[in-house]
């Protein structure tokens, strides 16, 4: 055994860790795959009209190409991206949707603002991990924050990754990070066999710092749909281990 691992190191335990993990995920995607709990479109499930603010739907991207790689890409079973301005101020919601099974954790997990963003020439320059907040006293699941800068350009920016009904983030502070080789085995040993859950991502964006949208009343409303959507936090146990 010494000899073996003199030979090959933490290479060769890597290689065979990674394999084991893949072992797993073949074995689990033996089992039956379950329904999802999305029973109406995402575009249903925020508003699109709120009194006094102009509402506009958006693609997954500014050009077409852009739009039609990102589908190809993120292999989406649902999403709606929605921007809503009043005067100075101005926020877009974006939702994505995989089905049980439809996409590992670890890749939902690579598309969000800290890789794909950074890695088309924006950067971070503020950044805050599992931050708490609330709406109108409903908790939310700890979300991430950044401010991610291009030409003079800033968003402000918050979004969550929502697994089975819980928020996920494979840790760490680190921008531009890539999952590990060993994610999969990450993965098994927070679900086990039962890989089979579906997600939601979900980022909020605003050219504005964005503490006064909390108190406004149409932000509210946004948030609250998005609370009962998946961003509540549990109140007890894994509800939603099945899904």
């Amino acid at each position: 055994m010494m000899n073996w691992f003199k030979k090959w190191g933490i290479p060769g335990m890597a290689a065979i860790v990674l394999m084991v993990g893949i072992s797993l995920q073949v074995v689990a995607k033996m089992r039956p795959v379950p329904e999802g709990t999305l029973t109406a479109p995402l575009s249903e499930m925020i508003p699109l009209e709120i009194a006094g603010w102009e509402v506009a739907d958006l693609d997954l991207g500014p050009t077409e190409s852009v739009t039609q790689r990102s589908y190809s890409l993120l292999k989406l079973d649902d999403f709606v991206h929605r921007n809503y301005s009043r005067g100075g101020k101005n926020f877009s919601v974006y939702i994505a949707y995989w089905k049980p099974g439809k996409m590992p954790v670890r890749l939902v997990n690579q598309h969000t603002p800290d890789r794909c963003w950074t890695e088309v020439g924006w950067t971070c320059t503020d950044r805050e991990w599992n931050v708490e907040k609330t709406v109108d006293g409903q908790a939310l699941q700890p979300g991430q924050w950044g401010i991610y800068e291009l030409e003079g350009y800033k968003n402000h920016t918050y979004f969550w990754h929502i697994v089975g009904g819980k928020v996920h983030w494979y840790g760490g502070e680190r921008i531009n990070s890539r999952s590990s080789l060993t994610s999969i085995w990450e993965d098994f040993t927070k679900y086990g066999l039962n890989v089979y859950r579906e997600q939601f991502f979900i980022r909020i964006t605003s050219a504005q710092p964005m503490d006064d949208l909390w108190e406004e009343a149409a932000f509210k409303e946004i948030m609250l749909d998005l609370a009962e959507l998946c961003l509540a936090e549990p109140e007890t146990g894994d509800s939603l281990a099945a899904k």
